[in-house]
């Protein structure tokens, strides 16, 4: 029986990265190691009877990964965010040849773990609690988190910057004079691996908006509701918002919502921006297009699913075996919705 020597045993008798063993048996002029470090390695692939071919087996064969996720059907097509990640996930995975042949919806309440062992890793989009990503861990541990800052250290994760970008928002509104901003979002959504539900406030943009308020000396302005993350959500929010009188600006989590949120100021009379100033994030075609134009954080959302890929295709590969975290940048874009303060 002939045993083959995968790249990770040469990483480790050799004391050296994967990443490192990969760069000099492709005769990588770029990598930066000695030539000690070269031979040693050589020597060890050599001893260990290492075939290169199975790097180019690696290479040339369709990777397989499965998505979990917490969103259903309606949702990804409704929801012009997760959209925007899946459609991220395609575009790379076909770029890259990798196949996602099982997509396993956990709102559907029959999740079924087997055959995912078999795959080549797992992408996890969306907040799944620990206990159900410890369970999948087991089944397969080439695990990459999507939009989950919270998630495992021991787990590849890529996510945006939405703390750095709640900041900047919310400075954007104070340096035009405002004080007295409230905030409307939605509930960070935990789903576990039956499809049971659960809500709490730990989502980083409301955090980040806390923290702020109370650094700014702001704590008895603060004002947060929180919800559900659609349209009408946000009118219902929105309205309950103009029952306070003395907001001057308002910071909500998402386009969509913020429509919501438009649509209950303007019923009240309110003028957008010289009595209530509105910002708000992703930046999705429509924020352009209201009255006035909607000042918003651009997310990078296809980019979540794009890197994710790439994570995932670096775990199969063996090309390394410690876990990182993207965290993508988000930017601010300046438009009408916010007015200085009279």
């Amino acid at each position: 029986m002939i045993t083959l020597t995968s790249i990770r045993e040469v990483a480790k008798k050799a004391g050296v990265s994967i990443a490192t063993v990969s760069r000099v048996l492709n005769s990588d002029e770029k990598l930066s190691v000695s030539q000690e470090t070269r031979d040693k390695v050589l020597q060890t692939a050599k001893q260990l009877k290492y075939s290169p071919r199975e790097k180019k087996t690696h290479k040339n064969r369709i990777a397989t990964v499965g998505l979990v996720t917490t969103v259903n059907e309606i949702q990804e097509i409704d929801d012009p965010y997760f959209r925007a990640i899946r459609r991220g996930i395609e575009q790379e995975a076909e770029r890259l040849r990798v196949s996602v042949n099982r997509v396993i919806r956990l709102s559907d309440k029959k999740a079924d773990w087997e055959g995912l062992n078999h795959l080549g890793g797992i992408l996890v989009l969306g907040t799944v609690d620990p206990k159900t990503l410890e369970s999948l861990y087991n089944e397969n541990p080439n695990i990459v988190v999507i939009d989950d800052s919270h998630a495992d250290a021991r787990f590849d994760a890529v996510y945006s910057d939405f703390k750095s970008a709640t900041i900047a928002s919310l400075e954007h509104l104070y340096e035009n004079g405002h004080r007295n901003i409230a905030y409307i979002g939605g509930q960070r959504v935990v789903m576990n691996q039956e499809g049971d539900v659960y809500f709490n406030e730990d989502e980083d943009r409301y955090q980040a908006y806390v923290s702020w308020m109370n650094d700014k000396g702001l704590q008895h302005l603060r004002y947060g509701l929180l919800g559900g993350w659609s349209t009408l959500e946000g009118l219902r929010l929105g309205e309950q918002l103009t029952e306070r009188g003395d907001t001057t600006a308002v910071l909500v989590a998402s386009d969509p919502m913020a429509v919501g949120v438009y649509r209950a100021f303007q019923k009240q009379g309110y003028r957008i921006p010289e009595d209530i100033s509105i910002a708000s994030f992703d930046d999705i075609e429509i924020a352009e297009f209201l009255t006035p134009s909607l000042t918003t954080v651009k997310v990078e959302t296809e980019e979540l699913g794009k890197f994710a890929v790439k994570l995932a295709l670096e775990r199969i590969r063996e090309e390394r075996d410690i876990p990182v975290r993207v965290m993508i940048p988000a930017k601010l874009i300046k438009r009408e919705s916010v007015h200085f303060k009279n």
